[in-house]
């Protein structure tokens, strides 16, 4: 027990007060003998024991009045053996769930509340460390109560959602940097059913198990507290909530001067119709076309709109609905669009013929010619919703570019055109080929080392440097290919064996169905284009399946379409966190972000078959055209990372068709909320941004000397609202990239309450509904429980004790010599 008014304790002494008058002032009797005395000798006998023990009690409550008002002016504290000694400073570790559901009615404002309650009840020598959930690779910091207070009023609700390990483990972690040996962990957040939804079960519990294990390596032992903010959260209208669940381009690569079908999908989440809802499709933030939809209860609809870009450039889309729900922050959603210039495609023909389809490359020239794109895209079309009633003129396939520009070329003519792209000159950029196709080549193009001016380089593997830049390779088989020697090149998905002929007849083509996106429309399991394709003659293919993948395969199982991603061995950069003018040679995550896995390298796709009719028809029939130029669409446009989650690191690199050249690049980065920073790379390498916790668009771009970031072109707020943009003019040099939550963080469902239970009793963690609670309980804990009222309370009986026993003595025993009396008369 200790006193937080230890001095106000000597104030017990006064008891002898009460005993020093009781044994002073006590009467004193004289025994007188007179006649009658042995009539009472019986009444004294029975009443003197009584007396006696009359006296005692009083004396004690008389006692007892000056002890206790003592002990309450000294207020007692009662303290477990576990408690924490409450003049010891303490370590608190503050994991707070900012994720977007915490922005859902009241509940981030409950949040914040009760953990400044929290931080105004801690000590001036504590120290607080405040952690994120969507920050938890920043480095540990340890500030005051008031710089604890700071962050966390600054804190957004707008992040992905909270994983409770990695929240837990991270806390762990940030005990072990703590000074004070005395540490409490409160994990702030409202529990949703994604806190739980990235691990099964049975292994998160085992990994609860083992954080366990951790923290009792510590002595003495964090104490774990949850403050679940949903626990009190408002009736199913208040919370009721529509969002843009998805929006997205629905083509695999979009091009200057073709329509772009953008699709996108709003949620109604509550139990009410939506009527009259206003939905605004944005270009770059502004409202370029406006509709009115209705949603069922529960329901779902889906919205169409076509958009054109007549430059190539970076741009963002996006469908802004107007509603007053729950979650405010989930009502718009962007999407990021490289707009391309046509696709460069390379045929490196391995069996060049004048005659008319006797090439290796005449059937993928015909697939990838204007004409063939063109008649694709009439077959394909939708509706068009044109922005700001634009005539449609505009859409007409008489002014539709050409989706890709082939060039057909020998190995010897290829070597020497790819290694003048590949080389110092800034001009190149232009004839830079997106794709090159290799059609029954029988060896890997490589230019000698002499020629390559580097006698010592083992760079000379042309197609190699090429893939590690970022091109795409397709190859197909053929009877001229020498396998052992492409074997060598390293770079194939697959290893190339013997070739096998069909016995009993041709080989079958099982259809990917839903398994392969590229190729989803070109049929089911039970009817595909595919089943019309006959094949005599095939190449095994041996494949790693950690690094290959296998896009189409007999129906014997064979693979017959493998692709694998060509990863960067290194990469150098500057992660934005802080604007710099030096030149990191290394990527250092100062921005605390987790950098995606992998860097910009080709794609390579490998056919076991040749591109013409030696060795199946697969060139003549219909699946054919749509089958080379989706794939040739989604190699070229789909390897950026345009769309990335909170705390994703973004890897900007320069275009290499604007000439990105080997020179150190300013880079100029505008974020979603306005501010402008300035990044330096050296020359060729790209710009790792890790600054993503803030949801929006990214726009990323060379800074141009002598002007300041309201001046460039760079902001897309320098377009008035009211200009026509009817042309769809980008700017070629800037780069777009967006921070966008998914659609489940909004779906607001609780956890289950037993698994949360079940995680507290192995954790031996302690859950509170209210900040009351747990500032109390922290108070409790540190400094032990105080009895000051108990005492007060117990004082007020003692003297109210004490007069009714004072009473007593008065009253009880003149009735006793009352009755003696009259028992003598008579």
């Amino acid at each position: 027990m200790t006193f937080v008014n230890a001095v106000m304790a000597l104030g017990a002494v006064a008891f002898v007060v009460p005993l020093a008058i009781h044994l002073l002032f006590r009467s004193r009797y004289r025994t007188m003998d007179w006649g009658a005395m042995f009539l009472l000798q019986d009444v004294v006998r029975a009443n003197r024991r009584r007396m006696q023990w009359h006296q005692w009690i009083l004396l004690a409550l008389r006692c007892a009045i000056p002890i206790l008002l003592a002990l309450a002016m000294a207020r007692p504290l009662i303290s477990s053996v576990q408690s924490m000694a409450g003049k010891q400073p303490v370590s608190l570790v503050l994991m707070i769930d900012d994720s977007r559901s915490m922005s859902a009615g009241a509940r981030s404002t409950r949040a914040i509340e009760g953990v400044l309650d929290l931080l105004d009840s801690m000590s001036r020598g504590d120290e607080v460390i405040v952690m994120p959930t969507s920050q938890l690779s920043a480095p540990v910091s340890i500030g005051s109560v008031i710089d604890a207070k700071s962050l966390v009023k600054e804190l957004r609700f707008d992040a992905s959602a909270m994983d409770l390990t990695a929240t837990l483990q991270s806390a762990v972690a940030a005990c072990r940097r703590a000074t004070n040996p005395y540490c409490r962990i409160v994990v702030v957040s409202d529990f949703q059913e994604n806190v739980l939804a990235v691990n099964e079960s049975a292994s998160m519990l085992a990994v609860i198990d083992s954080i366990g294990e951790r923290l009792d390596q510590f002595d003495p032992r964090p104490q774990l507290d949850f403050l679940d903010v949903s626990a009190s959260d408002e009736d199913a209208n208040v919370m009721a909530n529509v969002l843009v669940e998805s929006i997205e381009a629905d083509v695999p690569a979009v091009m200057a001067g073709h329509d772009v079908p953008i699709v996108a999908t709003i949620r109604n989440d509550s139990d009410r119709p939506v009527t009259n809802l206003r939905a605004n499709w944005l270009v770059d933030g502004r409202v370029f076309e406006t509709e009115t939809v209705e949603i069922q209860p529960r329901g779902t609809v889906s919205l169409n709109w076509r958009v054109r870009f007549d430059t190539p450039g970076g741009v963002s889309v996006g469908l802004a609905i107007e509603h007053t729900d729950a979650i405010p922050a989930d009502n718009r959603r962007l999407h990021a669009i490289k707009v391309q210039r046509p696709i460069r495609v390379w045929l490196v023909d391995g069996e060049p013929s004048s005659e008319p389809l006797q090439s290796e490359t005449d059937f993928l020239k015909v697939a990838l010619s204007p004409f063939a794109f063109r008649s694709a895209e009439v077959g394909n079309r939708m509706p068009t919703r044109s922005p700001r009633q634009r005539s449609s003129e505009r859409f007409d396939d008489a002014t539709q570019r050409d989706v890709v520009s082939t060039k057909v070329m020998t190995s010897k003519s290829f070597v020497k055109e790819l290694a003048n792209v590949m080389g110092n000159d800034d001009n190149a950029g232009e004839d830079h080929p997106d794709l090159i196709v290799f059609a029954n080549v029988a060896r890997p193009p490589q230019m000698s080392a002499q020629k390559s001016g580097n006698p010592n380089s083992e760079s000379d593997d042309l197609v190699t440097r090429y893939l590690t830049t970022g091109g795409h390779v397709m190859f197909f088989d053929g009877d001229l290919v020498d396998g052992a020697a492409w074997n060598e090149s390293g770079w194939l998905p697959g290893k190339l064996e013997e070739m096998v002929d069909a016995e009993g007849g041709p080989f079958r083509i099982e259809s990917p169905g839903a398994r392969v996106a590229v190729w989803e429309e070109l049929g089911s399991d039970e009817e595909s284009l595919f089943d019309s394709v006959e094949i005599l003659r095939r190449r095994s293919l041996t494949i790693d399946s950690k690094s290959t993948s296998v896009l189409l395969k007999s129906q014997a199982g064979e693979p017959l379409v493998t692709t694998r991603r060509i990863e960067r061995p290194d990469i150098t950069g500057s992660i934005g966190g802080d604007a710099t003018g030096g030149k990191p040679n290394a990527v250092i995550d100062e921005s605390n972000s987790q950098v995606p896995g992998g860097h910009r390298g080709g794609r390579v796709v490998q056919f076991a078959l040749p591109c013409d009719t030696a060795w199946s028809n697969l060139p003549l029939r219909p699946v054919f055209l749509p089958m080379v130029q989706q794939l040739v669409l989604e190699m070229a446009g789909g390897d950026e990372q345009a769309n990335v989650l909170p705390g994703t690191a973004m890897v900007i690199y320069p275009d290499r068709h604007i000439g990105g050249g080997k020179d150190d690049q300013v880079w100029q980065v505008i974020r979603p909320d306005g501010a402008s920073q300035t990044y330096v790379t050296s020359g060729g390498n790209p710009l790792v941004y890790g600054d993503t916790h803030r949801v929006g668009a990214y726009r990323f771009g060379p800074a141009e000397d002598g002007l300041g970031p309201d001046e460039r072109a760079l902001n897309a707020e320098d377009v008035s609202a009211d200009e026509e943009r009817s042309s769809g003019e980008l700017d070629p040099s800037v780069q777009v990239r967006v921070v966008e939550v998914p659609a489940s963080e909004s779906v607001l469902r609780r956890a289950s309450p037993e698994i949360l239970a079940e995680c507290d009793q192995r954790l031996r963690a302690n859950r509170y509904g209210d900040a009351e609670g747990l500032v109390a309980a922290a108070q409790r804990e540190r400094f032990g429980t105080e009895i000051w009222r108990p005492l007060l309370w117990a004082l007020l009986a003692v003297m109210i004790g004490e007069v009714l026993w004072q009473q007593l003595k008065v009253t009880k025993p003149a009735n006793r010599f009352a009755g003696a009396g009259t028992g003598v008369a008579s």
